[in-house]
C-alpha cells in the first residue's frame, strides 16, 4: 500500500513504511512531482524548457524521472514551504534537497509557516510550483505533502500520474543538493493580505477607530498561525488582541486538544473560555497550518461559534456587495444559502465535489472571485492567494465586525437579515470513525434509509430529500479525504424547528453505525 492524493495532499502516520511519511517517502514523491511539473511545463508553448536525450539522462535507472533541464535553459521555479509538525523540517530540507538536484531553482522558507504562504509566493513570484509539508487537522502523528501548480491552486490533474511514478523511483538514486532557506517572507505576505482589508482615504479615520475598539480573541490551536495572524491585526489597526495563549506557539503534540480541528467543539472550548474573559466581540479559531478559519461571535450575549456554512455565504455577501457579475463557488455537501444569494443577486454559481482543489478549478483558468466549503474553509481573495487562506478571512471578518460595531450591529444581526430574506438554512455534520470509509459509504448508498427524523426521503443530485412542513430536510454522505470517517451532512431548509434537526441527526448517526 502507498501514499495517495486524497482532497488535500497526501497524509500518513510518520512512520518507516511505504504507506506512511518519512524522509524516503518525501524523496520519492518530491522525485514524481519535479517529473511532472518539468514535464508540464515543457507542454507549455510560452517555456523554453526543453528534455535531455534518454542518453545523457543521470544514471540509476529511474526512466523519466531523471531527465532534466538543459544548462542554456531558464530554471524552473519552486517554493516549499512547512508546518511545525514532527518531522515536518526534514521532509521539507529534503524535498527543497531533491527539487534543487534536479535542476530547478528553490525557495525554501527559513521557518514553520501557514500554508497559503505557498500558493501566494507561487502567484506573485510566477512560479512553476510549490509544496508544503504539512498534516493541516490531522492528529499529532500525521504528516503530508500538498502540491501546488503554476497557477496557484492545489495540483488536481496530475496527481494520478505523479502516483504512478512514485512507485517506478529508488531514492537512493535520487540526486540533491544543498539548498539554503531563503529571507523570511511572512512580512510580505501580510502586507499583501492587510492591504486586501485596508479602507479607502475617505473611510481611514473612521475605520481605525472602529478597528481599535473591536476586541478579538484567537487560538492557533498550537500551530505555525499564531505569530502571522496577530502581526496581520496589530498592522490593520486593532489594537485589543488576545490571543489563547495556552494554544499560541507550535507545539506539535497539541497538548490541549484531542484533534486539532477548528470544527471541533472541545478544540475550542479554550477560546470560548477565554474570549468570555476578555470580553470579545469576535473569536477566530485557526486550524495548524492557519489556512482555515472558525469564527465566533457574540449571539444575545453569549459567544459561540459560527458554522462554515454560516460564515461562508455571509461573508461572501460583504466582499462582494457591490457586484452583480461574480462567479462564486462551494461544494455540493455545503449549504444550499449561498447557491440562493447568487441567484438573487446574478452571481455566476458554481458546484464541486468537495475539496479546494476542485472548488478553485470550478471556473476553469478563470479565477473566481470568492469561494467556500462547509469545513470552515474559504477563498476570500483568490487572486491574492488561489485557495483557502484562515489569515486573510480572519482580517476581513474582524473588519467588517469592527464596522458593524461602530454602528451598533453585530455579525449574527446581518447573519439574521440574511434569513429573513432568504429563508431558514440549519445544518450539522454527523462524523463516524471506521477503518474502511469507502465500505461504509457503499453500504449506505446500497441501503438509504427511506425516512429520517420521520421524514420519507427520496434521491436527489444533493442526495438524499425530504419534504418536512413547507421546509426541506437533505442529507449527503461521503468518506473524508484527510482522515479515516465518513462524514454525513443533515440541513433544514425553511424549517425552523431544531427538534427536527436533532432527530435527523440521531437516525443518521444510528443508520451509520448499524451498518
Amino acid at each position: 500500500m502507498s501514499l495517495t492524493f486524497g482532497t488535500a495532499g497526501m497524509r500518513a502516520p510518520v512512520g518507516p513504511a511505504d504507506h506512511q511519511m518519512n524522509v524516503r517517502q518525501v524523496t520519492r514523491i518530491s522525485a514524481a512531482v519535479a517529473a511532472w511539473i518539468a514535464e508540464d511545463a515543457s507542454r507549455k508553448p510560452h517555456t523554453q524548457h526543453q528534455r535531455l536525450p534518454d542518453d545523457q539522462l543521470p544514471p540509476g535507472g529511474i526512466g523519466d524521472i531523471g531527465r532534466v533541464l538543459d544548462q542554456d535553459d531558464l530554471a524552473l521555479r519552486i517554493v516549499v514551504g512547512y508546518d511545525a509538525r514532527y518531522g515536518s523540517h526534514a521532509f521539507a530540507t529534503t524535498a527543497a534537497e531533491v527539487f534543487a538536484g534536479f535542476g530547478f531553482e528553490v525557495t525554501l522558507f527559513p521557518t514553520p509557516t501557514p500554508t497559503q504562504l505557498v500558493p501566494w509566493l507561487v502567484r506573485k513570484w510566477g512560479l512553476d510550483g510549490g509544496v508544503q509539508i504539512t498534516a493541516s487537522h490531522n492528529p499529532s502523528g500525521d504528516n503530508g505533502y500538498k502540491v501546488y501548480t503554476a497557477n496557484g491552486r492545489q495540483l488536481r490533474d496530475g496527481a494520478q500520474i505523479i502516483e504512478e511514478q512514485i512507485a517506478q523511483i529508488d531514492p537512493e538514486q535520487v540526486p540533491r543538493v544543498t539548498v539554503r532557506p531563503c529571507n523570511d517572507m511572512v512580512r510580505r505576505y501580510i502586507d499583501d493580505v492587510v492591504d486586501f482589508i485596508h479602507p479607502g482615504q475617505a473611510d481611514l479615520l473612521r475605520a481605525n477607530s472602529d478597528r481599535a475598539n473591536l476586541r478579538v480573541a484567537f487560538s492557533a490551536m498550537h500551530g505555525v498561525g499564531g505569530r502571522t495572524l496577530a502581526s496581520s491585526l496589530q498592522a490593520a489597526g486593532f489594537a485589543q488582541v488576545y490571543p489563547v495563549m495556552s494554544q499560541h506557539y507550535p507545539d506539535p503534540t497539541f497538548p490541549t486538544v484531542d484533534f486539532p480541528n477548528p470544527e471541533e467543539p472541545a478544540a475550542v472550548a479554550q477560546l470560548l473560555a477565554h474570549g468570555e474573559e476578555v470580553q470579545a466581540d469576535v473569536l477566530i479559531a485557526l486550524d495548524p497550518d492557519a489556512d482555515r478559519c472558525a469564527v465566533g461571535v457574540r449571539d444575545r450575549g453569549e459567544l459561540r461559534m459560527l458554522r462554515g456554512d454560516e460564515t461562508g455565504p455571509l461573508l461572501a455577501t460583504r466582499l462582494l456587495h457591490r457586484r452583480d457579475d461574480a462567479v462564486v463557488a462551494s461544494t455540493m455537501v455545503s449549504s444550499r444559502l449561498l447557491s440562493t444569494i447568487a441567484a438573487d443577486r446574478g452571481w455566476r454559481y458554481l458546484e464541486t465535489p468537495t475539496g479546494f482543489k476542485n472548488i478553485c478549478a470550478a471556473a476553469g483558468d478563470a479565477t473566481l472571485d470568492y469561494a467556500y466549503e462547509e469545513a470552515v474553509g474559504i477563498a476570500p481573495a483568490p487572486w491574492l492567494v488561489d485557495d483557502k487562506d484562515g489569515i486573510a478571512t480572519a482580517l476581513a471578518v474582524c473588519a467588517w465586525a469592527a464596522e458593524l460595531k461602530g454602528q451598533g450591529l453585530t455579525l449574527i444581526d446581518e447573519l439574521r437579515a440574511l434569513h429573513r430574506k432568504y429563508g431558514f438554512f440549519i445544518g450539522q455534520q454527523v462524523a463516524v470513525r471506521t477503518t474502511d470509509p469507502a465500505a461504509l459509504v457503499e453500504l449506505w448508498n446500497a441501503n438509504p434509509p427511506s425516512s429520517i427524523a420521520g421524514i420519507p426521503m427520496h434521491h436527489s443530485d444533493h442526495g438524499l430529500i425530504g419534504e418536512h412542513q413547507g421546509g426541506t430536510v437533505r442529507v449527503m454522505i461521503r468518506a473524508s479525504g484527510t482522515e479515516p470517517k465518513v462524514k454525513a451532512y443533515v440541513e433544514l431548509q425553511g424549517i425552523e424547528q431544531e427538534s427536527v434537526l436533532h432527530q435527523a441527526l440521531k437516525d443518521v448517526e444510528e443508520q451509520l453505525h448499524s451498518m
